[in-house]
């Protein structure tokens, strides 16, 4: 398949392009430093900002699917880096008869606020996060009222360490706490979710197996 990698420099966004491109897929990374990626075999890097409608463009068209890695920061609280990414990319994607989209969100976003725990809650999502976790609720605002075949993959703590190919996705609220989950396996996720129809227009939450869940998963 051929795909579009938003975020490719980062760290879940380096796994998706090692696991995309080991899988066979057509991939081209979008970066803002494109010397930050090493060349290999069936990877294409279109550079540009995520800022400029043109350039994303660029790296849409043609291509069968997207999947969006990217990541805000606490202390860049004025900029809204994945809402007005996506705002664009899905502007292109429509252009350019791309439909499906597979994008990382945070645990704690919209309906999952009040199952993260009163501590995270309140200190790190009401303080610390508070800009960040509302620029990815813009995001999901946006994809949600696209056409687009669209999932949204809202995820923990994220850690490093190889793909266990374990884990937990719900969209029920049965997954409860701050739960970590690899890097990897968030990369495999959402690469095993371009074969799938069963997350199409849904925002599962996805833990490690280790997670506290209070039902069984969601299919």
């Amino acid at each position: 398949m051929k795909i579009t990698v938003f975020g490719a420099t980062g760290g879940t966004g380096r796994h998706i392009l090692a696991q995309a491109l080991a899988a066979g897929h057509e991939v081209t990374a979008f970066a803002r430093n494109p010397e930050a990626l090493e060349a290999r075999p069936g990877l294409a890097v279109v550079a540009g900002s995520t800022n400029d409608p043109r350039a994303v463009e660029r790296a849409v068209a043609g291509r069968e699917a997207v999947l969006c890695a990217l990541g805000g920061s606490p202390w860049r609280r004025r900029e809204r880096v994945c809402s007005n990414a996506v705002s664009h990319i899905t502007r292109a994607m429509e252009e350019h008869g791309v439909r499906r989209i597979v994008a990382v969100s945070t645990f704690g976003a919209g309906d999952t606020r009040p199952q993260v725990g009163r501590l995270a809650r309140v200190l790190l999502f009401g303080c610390v996060l508070r800009s960040e976790v509302a620029d990815k609720e813009a995001m999901e605002a946006r994809l949600s009222t696209s056409a687009l075949d669209w999932t949204v993959v809202r995820v923990g703590m994220l850690t490093d360490g190889p793909a266990r190919g374990a884990w937990r996705a719900a969209d029920d609220g049965s997954i409860l706490g701050m739960g970590r989950i690899t890097r990897a396996d968030v990369a495999a996720f959402m690469l095993a979710q371009l074969e799938s129809r069963v997350w199409l227009r849904r925002k599962p939450a996805i833990m490690s197996q280790a997670s506290r869940t209070r039902a069984r998963d969601a299919p």
